[in-house]
């Protein structure tokens, strides 16, 4: 299942932070894939390959960036568990996804390992950027709702030490608990606002052309998540300024070629 990156915004700052790339190590049918992303990227393939899947890991850890809970991401986590895999010695099974956003910090990778049975949960988490571990999560005692969080200091002590909750993600909450007193805990803070802010811009849409081709009503002209509104949205766009319409209309046709 190939992605495809329609032409660039000219609009868009280049230091803007932005997702380049996300990562399905095990999810669902999708193990080690790599997927590099763009403004505006399409993921094409027959039916079955996987896309659906790929839109519902991306837009998951969009919401996570947002500082949603792991339980309202994950409705159905036992749906996301990678297929044929085993539980171990204590009967847990679960997946791992992550990202990597460019912007001003250069490139910072996020990983991700969620635990869907017994309990759903998110066991462990890394941040990194240069080779350099900034975050790094652990899951110490299941009976606790708590992760062992682990960050750069470069200070007296090389790292930071405290409990997170299991049910959000620490890169989110970074910038809320670190102090920033020293260089490292500056480079950890500014490198975790450069996810969290790319996370947020992300807006995953999984088009449905069953309802594409119905009349649409004239609306907000923003775009739902189905597509369902397209029609609208190039009526609006096409209004407003005529620029960005066509160059939005080459990127649906690039990504649809």
């Amino acid at each position: 299942m190939p992605s495809r990156a329609g032409p660039a915004d000219e609009d868009t700052p280049p230091d803007r932070p932005h997702v380049t790339e996300l990562r399905l190590s095990a999810f669902a049918g999708h193990r080690r894939a790599a997927f590099p992303l763009g403004a505006c990227t399409f993921l094409a393939g027959p039916s079955g390959s996987g896309k659906t899947t790929a839109l519902r890991a991306y837009e998951a850890l969009a919401r996570l960036g947002g500082g949603a809970g792991v339980g309202e991401v994950f409705p159905d986590p036992v749906a996301c568990v990678p297929e044929r895999a085993r539980p171990d010695a204590q009967r847990r099974r679960g997946f791992r996804i992550g990202c990597t956003a460019d912007g001003p910090e250069g490139p910072v990778r996020l990983d991700v390992a969620v635990q869907a049975e017994p309990g759903l949960r998110i066991v462990g988490e890394r941040l990194s950027a240069g080779g350099l571990v900034l975050l790094e999560t652990a899951l110490r005692d299941p009976s606790r709702p708590f992760v062992q969080a682990a960050w750069h200091t470069a200070g007296q002590s090389p790292v930071t030490r405290a409990p997170l909750p299991d049910d959000r993600l620490a890169t989110a909450l970074l910038p809320l608990r670190v102090a920033g007193k020293t260089d490292g805990q500056r480079r950890v803070i500014a490198a975790a606002e450069q996810m969290v802010v790319a996370l947020r811009s992300v807006f995953a849409c999984d088009p449905r052309p069953e309802r594409m081709r119905c009349p649409v009503p004239l609306g907000s002209g923003r775009l739902l998540g189905g597509c369902d509104n397209l029609a609208d949205v190039l009526w609006r766009t096409r209004a407003e300024c005529g620029r960005r319409h066509t160059r939005f209309v080459a990127a649906v046709r690039a990504g649809c070629a």
